[in-house]
């Protein structure tokens, strides 16, 4: 004999997954862990780096950036793993400051930036990627927050929604 008033929904359980997979790869709870932790590894390497080779020279605000996005970073991962999402919308607003801060100090200081370095091509690639590391984190929470926001992605709903093509984290 069946419950005709099951305490927990059925349906849901029986459903496909309903969630965007990131770049073909994993779920967006998944992309944002990884994705975050991919471009927290590259902004410490990326400090350290600048911190060697005396690259800051007392540049205060840059510093603030990095340690400021490092926290960001860091925030957002933990806040995925609860299934929060206003920790990842504030950090999408401050990734998009960054980009407008970084951009609009590109152009400022583009004549002193290439006579100081004489491989132009240097200069060039770190932009880029940058710029590509920031879209693909911008990206990621973006779908993450979509999908808590829908309901698609939630501690009830992660056993269904959950997907990686490489790994079973």
């Amino acid at each position: 004999m069946t419950d005709s008033t099951p305490l927990i929904n059925d349906s849901r359980q029986k459903q496909g997954k309903l969630g965007h997979r990131v770049l073909c790869c994993c779920d967006s709870r998944k992309a944002v862990i990884l994705i975050n932790l991919f471009a927290l590894v590259l902004i410490v390497a990326g400090l350290i780096a600048a911190a060697v080779n005396n690259t800051f020279d007392s540049d205060t605000s840059a510093i603030i950036g990095y340690v400021i996005s490092i926290l960001f970073y860091l925030i957002v991962m933990f806040s995925a793993l609860q299934y929060h999402r206003c920790a990842v919308i504030v950090a999408i607003i401050w990734n998009l400051i960054v980009i407008v801060w970084t951009s609009v100090g590109l152009v400022m200081e583009r004549e002193t930036l290439f006579a100081k370095n004489q491989n132009q091509t240097d200069i060039i690639i770190y932009f880029t990627v940058f710029y590509v590391i920031h879209v693909f984190v911008i990206y990621a929470e973006w779908v993450y927050v979509s999908e808590v926001g829908k309901g698609i992605m939630s501690r009830e709903t992660h056993s269904r929604e959950k997907y990686s093509c490489c790994c079973n984290v």
